[in-house]
């Protein structure tokens, strides 16, 4: 009995120890917070951007204590309105963080375990990631010529680079925490570089030709080597100058060519990285069987279990939608008050558009619709379901008024709602089309604004 008792302590001990290696906890206090619950989150991959996140209330003193899942050293946020701010942990990690979630330049404070790098992060952020934001670097790129442009990224590099080897307490960083910031301040010169080069004739139509030699620093750049992968600029530069390389082929599709040349390029976890999103790309924004395609000749090579489990279940969310699948189904109120499921309109065909009131590519369409419409007057069997993910309802119902938007109307609160959710929704405007018997007839049915459009409905009211 007492070895059965003995055996069972250790077993609980061991669970307990597993459980605690294998999450952070990160408490907190909160000056002047605007909401009442803390989101704290990390991206588990830098593929599909899923995130491991925890919410929790705050205490009637403004506290907090998360605890979240973390099996890999890397940047936790913490986010709470209008504030967010980002930490460095490692499994097992417990740290404290006392901030002002109003005062965006106030230094917040860590203690505990990684509180060294949390707070060079947070200095890093406040001092020199502002002040080479996006938006000031986009108006870098369009202000400025390549040769100064070049200039100006080089001298953000050096200021990026000597703040971080001018901590005061370099030495004492963790060796993994410098390899990562510095390989994400290397691979953000890059990305800048690239991305200049490559929206060069946008950013300056009337300006002279970009010369070949300005992408020579990518001579330097191309050092593929697999433990780099854990930088997300690093990752953003390999998609990137993939997409520099292919060459177009006549009867090649974009993606096919990109896959193709991502094989040529690159090994190891760098090419099943850049091919894993191009295999989610195709499945989510192409045509089904070119991603099935892609996805079989992927399955066939890659290596890394995590990349393939993780285009695998992308895979299967998109199987679940594909045509001639059950349309997930669903009961919303519609804008006049009235209840409305999906089932009610079995019999029809429903276009179904995702959209909302701030979205510009969805709004462009509008137009374009009203014309499909009148096309289509004569066609009784056809709904225009539109479903907003707007968060403010009152602006939702402006638009329809103001741009008198004829269909059904409903709305739910923003992506993370059940529907959309069902609908693996990752941008709008995305339309779906619904046959008569409440399958899935077209997964990437034609915009509004597209030639093909009255084709591809007259084809689904035939069946």
């Amino acid at each position: 009995m007492k070895k059965t008792m003995l055996l069972l302590a250790v077993i609980v001990m061991a669970a307990c120890s597993t459980s605690e290696e294998n999450q952070v906890i990160i408490s907190g206090q909160v000056y002047n917070p605007a909401g009442d619950m803390v989101e704290v989150f990390y991206y588990k991959d830098f593929i599909t951007n899923s995130m491991e996140k925890v919410d929790v209330p705050l205490d009637t003193n403004n506290g907090f204590e998360a605890f979240l899942p973390m099996e890999e050293p890397g940047f936790v946020y913490v986010s709470i309105p209008p504030r967010t701010i980002m930490l460095y942990a490692k499994p097992g990690a417990v740290l404290h963080v006392a901030f002002d979630a109003e005062t965006r330049d106030q230094l917040p404070t860590v203690t505990g375990d990684n509180s060294l790098e949390s707070s060079f992060i947070l200095s890093y952020n406040i001092e020199v990631a502002e002040k080479f934001n996006q938006s000031e670097l986009f108006g870098k790129a369009r202000e400025l010529d390549w040769d100064n442009f070049t200039d100006y990224i080089e001298a953000m590099y050096r200021e990026q680079k000597g703040f971080l080897h001018a901590y005061p307490d370099y030495e004492a960083l963790d060796a993994d925490f410098t390899s990562l910031m510095s390989a994400n301040i290397l691979y953000g010169k890059y990305v800048w570089l690239l991305q200049y080069g490559l929206y060069y004739d946008f950013l300056h139509p009337d300006g002279p030709a970009l010369p070949d030699s300005y992408f020579g620093f990518l001579e330097e750049a191309a050092d593929f080597r697999d433990e780099l992968t854990r930088s997300r600029d690093y990752f953003t530069f390999v998609s990137m100058y993939v997409e520099h390389k292919a060459e177009a082929v006549e009867g090649v599709s974009r993606n096919d060519l990109h896959f193709d040349t991502a094989q040529e390029l690159l090994s190891g976890r760098s090419r099943e990285f850049a091919q894993a999103q191009i295999v989610i790309s195709a499945l989510s924004f192409g045509d089904f069987e070119e991603g099935l395609a892609l996805y079989h000749r992927f399955s066939e090579s890659v290596v890394s279990t995590d990349i393939a489990e993780i285009v695998q279940g992308e895979y299967e969310i998109q199987k679940a939608l594909s045509p001639g699948m059950p349309a997930p189904g669903f009961t919303l109120t519609d804008i006049n008050g009235a209840e409305v499921a999906l089932d009610d309109f079995l019999g029809k065909v429903v276009y179904l558009d995702f959209w909302a009131s701030w979205c510009g590519p969805c709004l462009q369409q509008i137009p374009h619709a009203k014309e499909l419409k009148k096309r289509m007057a004569d066609q009784d069997d056809l709904v225009f379901l539109y479903v907003s993910v707007d968060t403010d309802e009152e602006a939702w119902r402006n638009m329809v008024a103001d741009r008198e938007i004829a269909g059904v109307h409903v709305n739910v609160p923003g992506f993370g709602h059940e529907v959309p959710s069902s609908y693996n929704l990752r941008g709008v405007p995305t339309f779906y089309l619904i046959g008569r018997d409440g399958n899935i007839f077209d997964n990437r049915p034609p915009r509004p604004s597209q030639e093909t459009i009255d084709e591809v409905l007259l084809s689904a009211l035939r069946k």
